[in-house]
């Protein structure tokens, strides 16, 4: 193990890999696929979501399986500030014209906003 992982606390990492494992399907997952995927015990992965779901960071289904909660996407919103996502995202944007005008082709249709932040 490296000194990274070892810094790190488990119950954050088996979090971390939980919910990337649920987000990577279109689909609520089961609890079975869920341990599988993470490696954690069925009973640990079970207690994990339990608590997941009680603060909203995961929901079960009524067939018992589980998706992504509402509260991330509550917190997606606050990324950066209240404008940090916006901000993001015109950064991308403004990268991709750079490298399209770089190449010859920019689209029509494409020019700068002068009320984004720069």
């Amino acid at each position: 193990m490296t000194a990274k992982a070892t810094s790190s606390i488990q119950v954050i990492t088996r979090v971390s890999r939980l919910l990337d494992s649920i987000a990577a399907h279109d689909e609520p997952v089961s609890l079975k696929t869920l341990s599988n995927n993470t490696g954690l015990h069925p009973s640990t992965t079970f207690r994990i979501l339990a608590s997941l779901i009680e603060h909203r960071f995961v929901e079960r289904s009524e067939s018992g399986r589980y998706q992504l909660g509402v509260k991330l996407l509550q917190l997606s919103h606050r990324v950066g500030g209240p404008r940090g996502v916006r901000r993001e995202a015109h950064s991308a944007w403004e990268s991709r014209m750079e490298n399209a005008g770089s190449g010859g082709h920019e689209s029509e249709g494409t020019a700068s906003n002068s009320h984004e932040p720069h």
